[in-house]
């Protein structure tokens, strides 16, 4: 009897100490809601009535971002698997089913853009892998033949490019210039779609381009390009998911929940600001529509860009308003920056969630595709009024990050 105590003893002592250790108090300003034994670090501010909400804010970022980027990982290798079972079997069904696969993975990467821009685990400097996830716009004659020159591109390079791996891939993404992408779900979608040559249709590859001795040239090459290219994808969304995850000790959330909140306020609507001004609004759709050209669209190959427009806007949205409703329906929600915001900028809290809403209801209005949108004479003014409005949100932004004392 006294051998089963000693047991059951060590087995509690062992429960104990595999407790996460950390701040425990919600007023703190490094409290740390998924530590469940104090480790007396915590830090009170006492000349900030809310630390508290704020903290459970960085808390709501932190769940959204680990659920967003744990969907995108699923259907990363739900695409990843497709892929693979269409090199191995070339069909016109497994075609089929890679570029739905493919469109399917947007719907939750789309919402996760918004976690970019705040020198986080997607695009830190030093290792972030963005820029193989989802670089572009893209010189698609750096990866496969185009019209009018049947030889170009790494896969029919035979001499510059003997052995296709993810070296030698990885080595030439953006290799002599930005738009020289070889990585990421754009060089996926080309080689599923190739060129959009019609108003009418999305890009027409056959699928006989991956069966040896169809239709193109180097079609087996074309096939190790495109497992290595959603393998790399993978590894790459992996990375970041597990930064996010709270089953990992010492990851970036970590670091999140213990920064300071006047800092991690700054990133979160530095990441609106920019997403809603400059990328979204701006390089995504305005330089379009100016230059009328569907090469400056994001998914110009699949006509798949009305999506993402839709997709990076209701990010800002999941963002702002603290909830977002993963690939099976489940709602992952907290305390948000919206209700923060209410309490200390009431009038612009009312003015960004009623630009949210105008947002993305005028984006629900631009014509499909996007590439005939922003060149048709009667459907440009609706592309322009979105963009509008996505510059109203930033405006507003801006309004209430001064109102926390915050600049950029």
């Amino acid at each position: 009897m006294k051998t089963h105590i000693l047991i059951i003893l060590s087995a509690g002592l062992f429960l104990i100490s595999c407790k996460k250790e950390g701040c425990t108090n919600p007023a703190a300003t490094n409290y740390n809601a998924e530590a469940n034994k104090d480790d007396g670090s915590c830090i009170i501010d006492n000349s900030d009535p809310y630390a508290s909400q704020k903290q459970q804010v960085k808390q709501t970022y932190a769940d959204q971002a680990f659920a967003v980027y744990s969907d995108s990982y699923d259907q990363a290798v739900e695409l990843q698997t497709s892929i693979a079972t269409f090199v191995s079997n070339p069909t016109q069904l497994n075609f089929d089913a890679a570029k739905q696969a493919w469109l399917d993975s947007r719907e939750s990467y789309g919402q996760s853009e918004i976690f970019r821009f705040v020198d986080g685990p997607i695009d830190n400097p030093a290792d972030g892998p963005e820029g193989l996830v989802n670089a572009w716009p893209m010189d698609e004659a750096h990866v496969d033949y185009v019209d009018g020159n049947a030889t170009a591109g790494i896969i029919n390079d035979l001499a510059g490019y003997p052995t296709i791996n993810p070296t030698s891939l990885v080595s030439a993404n953006e290799f002599g210039g930005e738009t020289n992408v070889s990585l990421g779900y754009h060089a996926i979608e080309f080689l599923l779609w190739g060129q959009d040559l019609s108003a009418a249709t999305a890009g027409t590859r056959p699928y006989t381009d991956f069966v040896v001795g169809g239709t193109a040239s180097n079609q087996a090459r074309r096939g190790e390009y495109i497992n290595i290219c959603a393998d790399l994808l993978v590894g790459a969304l992996e990375q970041v998911k597990n930064e996010w995850d709270p089953a990992v000790s010492n990851n970036y959330r970590n670091t999140w929940l213990s920064m300071d909140n006047t800092t991690a306020l700054r990133k979160m609507f530095n990441s609106i600001r920019v997403m809603a001004g400059t990328e979204l609004s701006g390089e995504r759709m305005y330089t379009a529509y100016d230059n009328m050209d569907q090469e400056d669209e994001h998914s110009c190959f699949s006509d798949n860009t009305h999506r993402d427009i839709a997709l990076n806007a209701q990010g800002i949205e999941n963002l702002y308003l603290g909830t977002y409703t993963d690939k099976d329906g489940s709602v992952i929600s907290g305390y948000s920056l919206s209700t923060l915001v209410s309490l200390i900028d009431a009038s612009n809290n009312t003015l960004m969630v009623d630009q949210l809403t105008d947002a993305k209801a005028k984006i629900a209005l631009m014509y499909t595709p996007f590439d005939q949108a922003i060149i048709l004479a009667a459907e440009r003014p609706k592309v322009l009024d979105a963009v509008n409005s996505l510059i109203a949100e930033e405006t507003i932004i801006l309004n209430i990050a001064n109102s926390f004392g915050i600049t950029f």
